[in-house]
C-alpha cells in the first residue's frame, strides 16, 4: 500500500492543466551509449585526459587543446540489438552515422605562455533508442485495470464531488465518458476515461478502486529514435602543460514508442494500444582542464563539468487505443446471450479528436568528470574516468513555466546518482598501427523500489517502465594513422540489464529485460 498512499498524498497537486510527462519520459533521455569515433570507442571511451581525439569535446572540453594540427574526420557503420524477457528473444539490425567533426589548429607561438588556440565542432550519435521486446506471463489475479480505477479513486476528492455521477450518468443511460467529451477537461486522466469507455471499470471503483481481476497478460512494444549533439568548442594550450576547453551543445532529441498491452480476465478480454512521441532541442556548456603537473612526464589530470542541459519547447504526442470484449454480457437480435465489444480511439471525435500534444520544459542534470591518462616511451597509452550524473536531480515545468511538483517530487524519491567508469589502452606498432581495448561500465540512476507514477489529470496511457540496473561495454580496435590520412575500426558489445513492469502494483513481479548491442564502427580521417 506504500505506493497508493503516495498517490494519495499528491493528487492535489495535479491540478488545472493536461500533463503528460512522467519520471520515466523525463530520464529516457539522459545518459549515453558509448559513441563517437572508432579510436575513442575502441578505448572504451576513457580519453578525457588523453585529448587530441574529436570525441573529447564532450566528455572534456580541453582534448580539443592538444591537437597540433587540423583535422576533419566522419564515422559511421552498423549494430545488431537483442533484447530478451523469459520468453522472448527479438533481434534487429540498423546502419548508424555516429560522428562528423572538424577541428582548427591555430599555433600561437613556440615559447610564449600561450601555444595553440584552437577551434572545433563535431556531431555525435549520443543515444540510440531503436529495439523491441515481447514479454507475457500469468498476473495471479493483478491487472492493469486496477492501475485505472485507482486513479478515479483518486480524482474523486480532487474536484470535490462524485464524479462517478458524472461519469456514469444514469439518467440519460449514457456510460462513461463518449458523449461528455472529458478527454480535453484537465480534473480527468486518460486513463481513468480510458477504462471507463473500455467498460473495465465501473460505478464499484469509485467507491473501493475495485477492478477486474486477470490471470494472464502479454505486451509488445518497439522503440525508435536517438539522442544528437552538436558541438562547438574552443580550447587553449599553455605552455604544453596546462590544457583549457570549453565547449557550447545543442541537444537534438528524437523518441517514438508503441506498445500493445493484452489482458484475460474471467468475463472477457481487452487489447490496450498506446503511440507516445516526444522531441525537442536542448542547449548545455561544458568547461574542462587537462594538466600535465610534471613537465619530464606525460601524466596527466583532467576534471570537466557540464552545466544542466535546458530542454525548452519538448513536445509529447500521445495517442490510444482500448478494445474490449465482455463475455456473455448482451443479448442479439434473437434474444440470445452474446459477447459485448466496445472501443475507444483518442483520436476519434468522440474522445479528444485527434493527436493530443503537450509541451513542456525538460532541465536535464548535469555531470562531473574525473580523469587520468598516462603515455608510455614504449607507445602503450593508458587512460581512466570516473563521471557522476544526479539522476534525481531532473526537473519539468510547464509551458507556462510553472514547476510540475508532483512528478519532481516523485523523481527526487525514485532516481538517484549515475556513475560510469571507463578504463582503456592504446599500443603503438610499428609508428604508424593501433590496437586498443576498452571497459565501460555504468550504474542504471534508478533506485531499486522506483515506479511509475501517472497523475491523475495526465495524457500519459501507456503503464510499463523499465528500471535500468546497470550497462557493460567492452570494446576494442585496431588503427592506422599515416602522414595525412588515417582510418580506425572498432567493435563495442554492450550489455545492459533492466526489470521490466507492466503496469504499476506492490505485488507484479519484475520480468528480467537484458539489451544487448554489437556495434561496428569505421573513422575516416584527414589532418593538414
Amino acid at each position: 500500500m506504500k505506493k497508493i498512499a503516495f498517490s494519495l498524498a499528491t493528487v492535489f497537486l495535479c491540478a488545472f492543466s493536461l500533463q503528460a510527462q512522467t519520471t520515466y519520459e523525463a530520464a529516457n533521455i539522459l545518459g549515453s551509449d558509448l559513441s563517437g569515433t572508432a579510436r575513442f570507442v575502441g578505448m572504451g571511451g576513457a580519453m578525457s585526459a588523453l585529448g587530441a581525439d574529436i570525441s573529447t569535446i564532450r566528455t572534456n572540453p580541453a582534448g580539443i587543446g592538444l591537437y597540433r594540427s587540423c583535422d576533419l574526420m566522419a564515422t559511421f557503420g552498423g549494430n545488431s540489438i537483442t533484447q530478451k524477457t523469459d520468453n522472448y528473444t527479438n533481434f534487429q539490425t540498423r546502419g548508424s552515422f555516429d560522428n562528423i567533426g572538424l577541428v582548427i589548429a591555430s599555433k600561437h607561438s613556440n615559447e610564449g605562455v600561450l601555444r595553440f588556440v584552437n577551434f572545433g565542432f563535431n556531431y555525435q550519435r549520443v543515444k540510440d533508442f531503436n529495439g523491441k521486446m515481447n514479454w507475457s506471463g500469468s498476473l495471479n489475479g493483478l491487472s492493469q485495470t486496477a492501475q485505472m480505477a485507482w486513479q478515479v479513486y483518486q480524482n474523486d476528492p480532487a474536484t470535490g464531488g462524485s464524479i462517478g455521477d458524472a461519469f456514469f450518468d444514469q439518467s440519460d443511460e449514457q456510460w462513461g465518458f463518449t458523449h461528455h467529451n472529458y478527454y480535453g477537461d484537465a480534473n480527468y486522466g486518460w486513463l481513468s476515461l480510458m477504462g471507463a469507455d473500455g467498460r473495465l471499470i465501473d460505478a464499484i471503483a469509485f467507491n473501493n478502486g475495485d477492478y477486474y481481476p486477470s490471470q494472464y497478460g502479454e505486451y509488445s512494444g518497439e522503440e525508435s529514435g536517438h539522442v544528437g549533439e552538436y558541438d562547438f568548442n574552443l580550447s587553449f594550450n599553455f605552455v604544453d602543460q596546462v590544457y583549457l576547453g570549453a565547449t557550447f551543445g545543442i541537444t537534438d532529441v528524437y523518441y517514438a514508442y508503441n506498445s500493445v498491452y493484452r489482458e484475460n480476465f474471467e468475463d472477457g478480454h481487452y487489447t490496450f494500444e498506446n503511440w507516445y512521441k516526444t522531441k525537442g532541442t536542448g542547449y548545455n556548456l561544458r568547461l574542462g582542464a587537462i594538466i600535465r603537473p610534471i613537465e619530464e612526464s606525460s601524466f596527466r589530470i583532467g576534471v570537466a563539468a557540464t552545466t544542466p542541459t535546458y530542454y525548452s519547447h519538448m513536445t509529447d504526442y500521445n495517442s490510444a487505443i482500448v478494445s474490449t470484449t465482455l463475455y456473455d454480457a448482451g443479448v442479439d437480435e434473437y434474444g440470445n446471450v452474446s459477447d459485448v465489444h466496445y472501443e475507444m480511439d483518442t483520436m476519434s471525435d468522440d474522445a479528444f479528436g485527434g493527436d493530443c500534444y503537450t509541451k513542456y520544459t525538460n532541465i536535464a542534470p548535469g555531470n562531473l568528470n574525473v580523469s587520468m591518462g598516462y603515455t608510455l616511451e614504449s607507445g602503450l597509452a593508458l587512460g581512466a574516468e570516473w563521471e557522476y550524473t544526479d539522476y534525481s536531480r531532473v526537473r519539468l515545468y510547464e509551458d507556462d513555466g510553472r514547476e510540475n511538483v508532483t512528478i519532481n517530487q516523485h523523481t527526487r524519491e525514485n532516481l538517484c546518482g549515475q556513475h560510469a567508469f571507463r578504463v582503456g589502452l592504446e599500443k603503438k606498432f610499428f609508428n604508424s598501427c593501433y590496437a586498443r581495448l576498452g571497459y565501460n561500465y555504468a550504474t542504471g540512476g534508478y533506485k531499486s523500489d522506483a515506479w511509475k507514477m501517472i497523475p491523475i489529470n495526465s495524457v500519459q496511457t501507456n503503464t510499463d517502465y523499465k528500471n535500468i540496473l546497470n550497462t557493460n561495454t567492452f570494446s576494442g580496435g585496431i588503427g592506422f594513422r599515416g602522414d595525412v590520412f588515417y582510418a580506425d575500426l572498432a567493435v563495442a558489445y554492450s550489455s545492459r540489464k533492466a526489470d521490466f513492469y507492466a503496469f504499476e502494483n506492490v505485488n507484479l513481479k519484475a520480468a528480467p529485460l537484458t539489451r544487448n548491442t554489437v556495434k561496428g564502427i569505421a573513422t575516416l580521417g584527414f589532418r593538414f
